[in-house]
């Protein structure tokens, strides 16, 4: 493979596609532990060194996760059934969405009337601003999140420019922060879809649809933001991997 330089593509890169088309196939489920290093090498006729680089290139695409001791195990692909799927382990792999995009469909705003979520962010509800965010896979839309933030946050987001439709507004918000994301608190109701948000992520009035509640702290313990997510299951799911420590 890596002397087909008349394709004018890194090997790497080549050897990372074949993986990527064996997900999409079926071959690798959410959540599976991929070959190891030295079963790929024998697959592709290639060197370690160019597996290294094609695993670590869909490490970086968010598609695997390597699990030191363990192996790399499949976290996130797209399916050719419409439904999303990916594995979630760790607090990165839950900022992360690969293979979606977002569209902004009321800006950060204010006049929020949860006086919760001011207490949970640790702000006046006066302070408090509020995004709408349709997030799609290939295009079709299958998760609608509101995004709570403090003023002063939420209006460097969008001053500078820092989201990206591909990219999540906690991570953008990150960048801003001298303190990084380090925790997470995390609750799943099921609930019904009203007829607001129904056609918005693609399902019927009274669809029972899984709501998410997060609550993001950085490393000084202060609460960044606060996210509420309806997500239509029959174009979403996710499995998690829960290990012990030993």
């Amino acid at each position: 493979m890596e002397t087909h330089s008349h394709l004018r593509r890194p090997a790497y890169r080549l050897v990372a596609e074949h993986l990527r088309r064996r997900a999409e196939r079926g071959e690798y489920a959410v959540g599976d532990k991929l070959p190891t290093e030295d079963q790929l090498q024998q697959s592709f006729g290639v060197s370690r060194h160019t597996i290294r680089q094609a695993v670590g290139h869909l490490v970086e695409e968010g598609m695997v996760q390597r699990v030191q001791g363990s192996g790399t195990y499949l976290i996130g692909h797209e399916t050719n059934t419409g439904r999303y799927q990916r594995a979630i382990g760790s607090l990165d792999e839950i900022m992360s969405w690969p293979g979606t995009t977002t569209r902004l469909l009321e800006p950060f705003r204010r006049g929020v009337s949860e006086p919760a979520i001011a207490r949970d962010l640790g702000t006046d509800i006066a302070d408090v601003r509020c995004a709408l965010v349709q997030r799609c896979y290939n295009h079709v839309p299958f998760a609608l999140t509101r995004h709570y933030m403090a003023s002063s946050l939420a209006d460097k987001v969008i001053e500078r420019g820092e989201w990206e439709t591909d990219s999540t507004i906690i991570q953008s918000a990150e960048r801003l922060l001298p303190d990084g994301i380090v925790s997470a608190t995390q609750n799943i109701h099921a609930t019904q879809a009203d007829e607001a948000e129904s056609e918005l992520i693609g399902c019927s009035v009274g669809d029972a649809v899984l709501l998410i509640e997060r609550l993001y702290h950085d490393a000084g313990g202060r609460a960044v933001e606060f996210t509420t997510s309806r997500l239509n299951p029959r174009r979403y799911s996710y499995r998690m991997d829960l290990r012990r420590h030993r």
